[in-house]
């Protein structure tokens, strides 16, 4: 095939078929060590939860038992149901990765991407430099299609699908270690497309909660993307250069815009996926910048929560109209709530159990959190609900009869901009593996695995 008869699909395809671990920079072969690390440090922390109680009970129904673990458990599964699982259970506490460019969220990738890998392995092991190649393409298509399908501002209040975009991604990460070629994982992206969840950003409950269990429904995207792979490797038929034409995938997921050079030029030598951002907060990358703003001032006043007599946070309208829920009734609600997690970092509680039934039920929590209230700034306004559509904000406190000003933060941590270096990915993947019963032992052993990836002839397990 020519490159000039080579579709958009077949480009893409070819690229995540073809790519050698040597074709990967090294700065973004140690990303995805990290976000690895992060990936499974997140599920530890969240397996204990109700949440992810109720997670499991839903993967046993269908699947009580197959190869593929499922993190932070004894249970196993089959791919789909593993992958489901896994990807449901590093999002569990919203303290997963991202992927920001200029600020702007545009997904939560390692979710689905790393839990369709970890099933690809299906209980055995794999060549790290395999699994880190896999990751890496993966992760850069996923960003691809996610930039090149971005809507118009009209039609993004209108429909909008945070990662539902990531079947494809994880079809690329379970076809590459499952041994696809070129024309195979075609056939696996263009059914993965078809799988992909619906965008349903607005249909949220925002107005009638509690918010949606799913949240950004990585764990349906990281099913279909296994069961896609499935499929092709069965011999069925899915849709054809998917990416391609007024009818595109860009068409199926609610678009009205595709930009095809986005998509598929520079392949190989331009990396959008050195843009994939972690997070330092268990919340919604929205509320990140508030919370930030308010812990530098608070740290730096010395004052404990008692001292707190109000808090401003300085914010969008759409922030003072969805994340002002001061009595949140569940978890996720309490990931979407301004006024908890300030009274969380006030209280002191470590992020990784913040959700913990004491955290949620804790008075003075709840006491800094009826303390909390909103202004909208018209220039942060602009930032968040524009096109630029990212996060920013400050917050002033009062607190021991003086007013504190934190500082305006116009990107929260963790972005390229903004990077956390290794020790804090290490410290955090520690503090969650920790808070999911994990002994000092076995996660300095698990962190040293993924961390050695890469190496020649060293392999990977779960």
């Amino acid at each position: 095939m020519t490159a000039a008869a080579a579709t958009l699909t077949d480009r893409i395809a070819a690229f995540a078929a073809e790519t050698r671990f040597e074709d990967i920079p090294d700065d973004l072969i140690e990303r995805v060590r990290l976000h690895l690390l992060d990936a499974i440090g997140c599920a530890l922390a969240a397996a204990p939860t109700d949440l992810a109680r109720r997670l499991l009970a839903a993967t046993a129904a269908e699947s009580p038992a197959g190869p593929c673990p499922i993190l932070g458990t004894d249970r196993t599964a089959g791919p789909g149901a593993a992958a489901f699982a896994n990807a449901g259970l590093i999002n569990v506490l919203d303290f997963d990765d991202g992927f920001e460019v200029a600020g702007k969220g545009l997904g939560h990738p390692g979710a689905s991407i790393v839990a369709a890998a970890l099933a690809a392995m299906a209980g055995g092991s794999v060549d790290g430099r395999d699994l880190l190649t896999a990751l890496a393409v993966a992760f850069e298509v996923n960003g691809r299609v996610i930039l090149s399908i971005q809507p118009s501002p009209e039609r993004h209040r209108q429909v909008y699908g945070v990662c539902q975009h990531q079947a494809i991604g994880a079809a690329v990460a379970y076809g590459r270690l499952n041994g696809l070629g070129t024309a195979d994982l075609a056939n696996a992206i263009g059914f993965a497309a078809s799988l992909a969840p619906l965008p349903s950003l607005r249909k949220y409950n925002w107005e009638k909660r509690p918010l949606v269990s799913f949240k950004d429904y990585v764990a349906p995207a990281a099913e279909a993307g296994v069961r896609a792979v499935q499929h092709a490797r069965a011999g069925l038929i899915g849709p054809v250069d998917v990416f391609d034409g007024e009818t595109g995938f860009w068409r199926m997921i609610g678009s009205d815009r595709f930009d095809g050079a986005v998509l598929a030029q520079d392949l190989g030598s331009v990396w959008w996926a050195r843009n994939l951002s972690l997070k330092t907060y268990p919340a919604c990358r929205w509320i990140h910048t508030a919370l930030e703003s308010f812990e530098i001032a608070f740290r730096e006043s010395g004052h404990d929560a008692a001292a707190i007599e109000r808090i401003t946070v300085h914010t969008s309208g759409g922030l003072a109209r969805d994340f002002l829920d001061a009595a949140p009734a569940t978890m996720v609600d309490a990931q979407f709530s301004l006024p908890f997690c300030l009274g969380a970092i006030a209280a002191g509680h470590p992020k990784a159990r913040w959700y913990d039934p004491a955290v949620m039920a804790d008075p003075t929590v709840a006491a800094v959190a009826e303390k909390v209230t909103a202004e909208v700034d018209p220039e942060i306004d602009r930032v968040m609900s524009g096109p630029e559509r990212r996060p920013a904000g400050r917050v002033t406190i009062r607190a021991g009869g003086r007013t504190l000003e934190g500082p305006f933060l116009a990107l929260p941590r963790g972005t390229p901009e903004r990077a956390v270096d290794r020790a804090e990915v290490i410290s955090k993947f520690t503090d969650n593996a920790t808070a999911g019963g994990w002994t000092a032992d076995c996660i300095e052993r698990l962190a040293g695995s993924i961390l050695s990836l890469g190496a020649p002839g060293v392999r990977f397990s779960v």
